[in-house]
């Protein structure tokens, strides 16, 4: 009896070693590649400094951010930086290119920033385990979606597609969803889905349709 009770005690902790460490999720968020405005707040508008990255905890607890590193298509594995701190639930933390730029600078690393492509880039949130480097995340844009000062994000925050937030740099095409509102970085406001107008004569139709 003390053998099989020893035994499933063993199987436990196994299954339990095997098992998230929590519900928590770091996700990306939104990203501004080609800035045309001081974002950081330093003064000088920079295509270098003033990108940004955001990233949100999704999840119901705490996360140590230790393991986790940011890169664009060209660096891969070799980060463009290692994040640092905890995120709370429901948090963001935006990312300036600033901040990679003291990073790079304070661990030998070439300066680059972000470098995120204004003809397009992709993104990647990777963490680190067990000497594997994970995608935790991943989002890939095109040119269009960031002309200046637009940003790419998820709507809802943290769970919802990606749509362009072209509040300060209208787009007018229709390759992807715009939303008309401006970038936030830092913020969790839900930005309000644009309204589809329709014309009297066809929600008489469609309520005819559905009668």
């Amino acid at each position: 009896m003390m053998r099989s009770v020893a035994f499933l005690l063993v199987a436990l902790g196994a299954l339990s070693s095997l098992a998230p460490a929590g519900a928590a999720q770091i996700r990306l968020n939104e990203i501004l590649a080609d800035p045309a405005t001081d974002w950081n707040g330093d003064g000088e508008i920079s295509s270098k400094l003033d990108e940004w990255v955001e990233i949100m905890n999704i999840g119901s607890s705490e996360v140590d951010l230790s393991s986790y590193r940011l890169s664009d298509e060209s660096s891969g594995t070799e980060w463009r930086y290692v994040l640092s701190g905890t995120l709370a639930p429901g948090e963001v933390l935006v990312i300036f290119g600033s901040r990679v730029v003291e990073w790079q600078s304070a661990n030998g690393v070439p300066a680059f920033g972000l470098s995120l492509n204004n003809s397009g880039d992709t993104v990647t949130l990777y963490e680190e385990s067990g000497g594997q480097a994970i995608v935790s995340d991943a989002h890939t844009y095109k040119s269009t979606e960031i002309a200046d000062d637009r940003a790419v994000g998820r709507l809802p925050v943290g769970t919802g597609e990606w749509v362009v937030f072209d509040g300060l740099n209208p787009y007018s095409g229709s390759a992807f969803p715009s939303t008309g509102c401006p970038p936030s970085p830092g913020q969790t406001i839900q930005c309000a889905t644009p309204i589809e107008t329709s014309s009297w004569g066809s929600v008489k139709s469609m309520y005819g349709k559905l009668r």
